[in-house]
């Protein structure tokens, strides 16, 4: 079998602080005085909210820049050695704005110096570990519609003053590339559809040029809920991508229209698993989507909760879903198509892929 490891992918679909290492959550809980949250990995979560509560817990365990930094610099590290050449966290700096157990004072006196710093060390982790890091700026669906419109207004101001370009050379490209690449949103679906975004991302992405990648068909409390956020994500919030999204697959038409307009998914089957979005792995709808024509990609979501890795979900795609390996390269293919990063490092990482297929699979 060819090693997935050597598989060169991008990982879409990842959030900050839930791909922090396990130890280091214990690490920073214990220096701090803090009960770390409970080891979660490999479990079923009764619903979202019990998800969340522990996701906003490991957060409080972020008490300093040097912690920030930590993260940013392991999460690009763990990509390294799982084959991944780029990486699109979703970070929220507004979080750091605000007292942090344990710290002193706050990180960050404004969103903006969060941002600042966060695209700091994300340089600095792109040297170390040679993963590019593109950044999506997160809307919680949760929080009021006026937060949402400062996180964009900010954003914007970043994109037009080119406060979120990498340093040349970061990557040993010939140009300069953008540290902030999308748009997102995410947060609990359940009351909180993504139509009351529109007019926030349609000015955002009017004023900024990225991608609108929003979260959508993940958890639906009522039969019909998942497709129609899908088709809302597209149609009404422009999605170039949606993450999760796996919910359309009951809708035929909305499948189809999905492959037909290229809209890829961001897949997470391990956390689709963890949150009862489908029974098993056996069950997923991915071998359907993919049959159907629609492009998809894998993501860990939130590792350090769910479990699985990105190459440990590429694992399980061949092991339990029988997923073929010019399909997981497929995959890899518009893992960097459909991404956010320089055009150089695509053409890098598409050319490394068809190297990795002709590969004998031993």
């Amino acid at each position: 079998m060819r090693d997935l490891s050597g598989l060169p992918k991008a990982h879409l679909h990842i959030h900050l602080e839930g791909a922090m290492r396990r130890a280091t959550l214990e690490e920073l809980a214990s220096g701090y005085g803090l009960s770390p949250p409970a080891d979660t990995r490999g479990q079923r979560f009764p619903n979202f909210g019990g998800f969340n509560a522990l996701y906003q817990a490991a957060c409080g365990c972020i008490g300093t820049r040097d912690d920030l930094e930590r993260l940013i610099h392991e999460v690009a590290e763990d990509a390294a050695a799982e084959g991944a050449l780029w990486i699109e966290p979703a970070f929220d700096a507004e979080r750091y704005c605000e007292r942090r157990a344990g710290a002193p004072d706050r990180l960050f006196d404004t969103q903006r110096d969060g941002w600042r710093f966060a695209l700091e060390c994300a340089a600095r982790a792109s040297v170390a570990t040679g993963v590019g890091i593109g950044f999506v700026s997160a809307i919680d669906r949760t929080q009021p519609l006026e937060q949402a419109r400062e996180r964009m207004r900010i954003t914007a101001d970043l994109i037009n003053a080119e406060e979120h370009m990498m340093p040349p050379g970061t990557l040993d490209l010939d140009e300069r590339y953008a540290g902030i690449i999308a748009i997102g949103l995410h947060g609990n679906e359940e009351g909180f559809p993504p139509d009351a975004f529109a007019p926030v991302f349609e000015e955002a992405l009017a004023s900024t040029g990225l991608l609108s990648v929003p979260h959508a068909g993940e958890i639906a409390p009522f039969p019909g809920e998942g497709p129609a956020s899908v088709k809302t994500a597209v149609e009404r919030l422009n999605a170039d991508r949606v993450l999760h999204g796996v919910l359309a697959v009951s809708d035929a038409n909305l499948v189809a229209d999905l492959a037909r307009r290229g809209v890829c998914l961001d897949v997470c089957p391990s956390s689709n698993v963890a949150l009862s979005v489908v029974d098993s792995l056996e069950a997923h709808p991915l071998p359907r989507l993919l049959a159907a024509g629609v492009p998809c990609t894998l993501g860990s979501d939130d590792p350090l909760l769910f479990g699985p890795s990105l190459g440990e979900e590429y694992q399980l795609c061949r092991d339990v879903m029988e997923i073929d390996d010019a399909m997981l390269a497929q995959m890899a293919r518009w893992s960097f198509e459909h991404s956010g990063a320089p055009r150089q490092l695509k053409e890098k990482g598409l050319k490394a892929i068809v190297r990795w297929l002709e590969q004998a699979a031993a």
